[in-house]
């Protein structure tokens, strides 16, 4: 069989390769992207899960985009469209009391003087710093060569301390404490106490895609619409994408990686081979150990990647109806993100939990209903509740998964959020149940991690994989390298201006 001969082979269709295989296609190299699976879009994707619905199944809220990438490949005329999710976030406490913040600085006065007036102008002085933070890092997600030693000293130390101190420094209300502190803890496998945790915070702050710094939006249509639209930007370009095509091998030929072994036995053959798969599995799978630098290896091998998030999708007969704010008819707070994080010691105990007793008993959930705002996701008066618990360890301390785990966790966080909204229970009338197994082996994240590995420090900024591999011809473009994970496009652009670059100036 002839091998296929182009400029470029992207290995994996996430978001992050379709970008990449975009911006190659754009500068007109003749491209190619192959996917394993049998749909493109990574953990960006939207799927009918059940009939009449549209569910993204794995990441489902917008921020991190970079509007450049919207920009430079016209995603609108591709279907994309976001939106600002406002509220922005609700709080119901197992007292009757509630906390809903948004976009509107007198509302959120109002919601916060009936717990404390002093956090008044505390809240507002923490999102101006994490704002301020935000823009910072921000600014450094498309540097090809990328340092967290550029940062001042000030900002240095507020990024290596935890969520909890920053959150702490302030405001004193425990829920609102417990509701910032929140996106500090995301994906990660560390507690709102623990150092550098302030930095996923201030990453979560680092978005721009709905034109204000640090918001967060849904995409009309779910998820999905990102990754085809990104898609068919590429296309339109003149790029190839290829679903149901598993790579077997990178392989190498005088020292530079020159092809693609597929897994039907056919060969791509190409000058630049771009991997949007994690790096676990491009240096410790796909390439053979002897191909791969020693330290390359080393890192790889030690690579920090046990993931701990949950993801629960519900199909639900009705709203929930909180007890905190009676009712099953839409209001604001059905269009928030809501929050089960009463306290910063009850997001610790979480923690702690999962690290004696393998899994959270008091999960911290995170939950969010696109319907409401959306309803071509869902059948008429149906929704979706699309739930993200942690702390639940793909490496549990104390037994392996088992088959039959999933049921009961779900249940689990059902009988929590049935705390704050007892309808939710008998509302349900499906559910797609995700543990970090699963979305290793639904998606392709290593050890279940969102993120491709933790998004501490030590693994950011220059402490993350080259996008550059060091073996020639070869380059990252996933979220195992800066600036790490969320739906953000950054990894995608880096690795392909660095490859166009080495193309035009005959390095490759």
């Amino acid at each position: 069989m002839a091998a296929e001969r182009f400029a470029v082979a992207v290995v994996g269709g996430g978001h992050n390769g379709l970008v990449a295989a975009a911006y190659c296609a754009r500068a007109g190299l003749r491209t190619v992207l192959v996917e394993r699976r049998d749909v493109i879009g990574g953990a960006t994707l939207s799927q009918p899960i059940w009939p009449g619905y549209t569910v993204s199944v794995a990441s489902y809220v917008c921020s991190l985009l970079d509007p450049r990438i919207v920009a430079d490949l016209d995603l609108p005329a591709f279907g994309y469209q976001a939106y600002r999710k406002d509220p922005a976030s609700f709080t119901p406490l197992a007292d009757g009391r509630s906390l809903l913040l948004g976009a509107d600085d007198q509302d959120n006065a109002r919601e916060v003087r009936a717990f404390d007036e002093r956090d008044v102008a505390g809240l507002h002085a923490f999102e101006a710093e994490a704002t301020r933070l935000g823009s910072l890092l921000f600014e450094s997600f498309a540097d090809p060569e990328p340092s967290f030693a550029a940062f001042d000293d000030a900002t240095q130390a507020t990024l290596r301390g935890s969520a909890a101190e920053f959150v702490e420094r302030y405001v004193r209300t425990p829920v609102l404490q417990a509701t910032l502190a929140t996106d500090g803890l995301i994906g990660t496998n560390a507690g709102p106490r623990a150092p550098g945790t302030a930095y996923v915070l201030a990453h979560h702050y680092a978005g721009r895609a709905l034109g204000v710094q640090g918001a967060w939006g849904f995409v009309r249509g779910g998820m999905g619409a990102v990754s085809a639209a990104i898609a068919g930007a590429a296309r339109a370009h003149g790029a190839e994408v290829r679903a149901g095509v598993p790579v077997e091998r990178i392989a190498l030929r005088d020292g530079r990686a020159s092809c693609l072994e597929l897994r039907d036995g056919s060969v791509i053959e190409a000058d630049a081979i771009l991997v949007s798969a994690d790096p676990q599995t491009t240096f410790l799978r796909l390439l053979e150990r002897d191909a791969v630098p020693p330290a390359l290896y080393a890192k790889a091998r030690d690579w920090s990647a046990n993931g701990v998030s949950f993801k629960l999708n519900l199909a639900l007969g009705e709203l929930p109806n909180f007890s905190a704010r009676p009712g099953t008819l839409e209001q604001p707070h059905h269009r928030a993100t809501i929050h089960v994080a009463p306290s910063i010691d009850y997001l610790q105990t979480a923690y702690s939990d999962a690290q004696t007793q393998g899994i959270s008993r008091e999960p911290m959930l995170e939950c969010f209903m696109q319907t409401p705002t959306d309803p071509s996701l869902a059948p008429s008066g149906k929704h979706i509740l699309s739930v993200f618990a942690q702390y639940f360890p793909y490496t549990r301390s104390d037994r392996p998964w088992h088959s039959e785990d999933r049921a009961a966790i779900a249940d689990l966080i059902v009988a929590t959020l049935a705390r704050y909204a007892p309808n939710i229970p008998g509302a349900i009338e499906h559910r797609q149940m995700l543990a970090p197994p699963d979305l290793e082996a639904l998606i392709g994240l290593p050890g279940g991690h969102i993120f491709h590995g933790e998004l501490l420090p030590g693994q950011i900024y220059e402490d993350r994989f080259p996008l550059r591999t060091g073996i020639d011809g070869l380059y990252l473009c996933g979220s195992g390298t800066h600036p790490g994970g969320c739906v953000s496009g950054f990894p995608g652009r880096r690795a392909a201006t660095a490859a166009i670059g080495d193309l035009a100036v005959g390095v490759l």
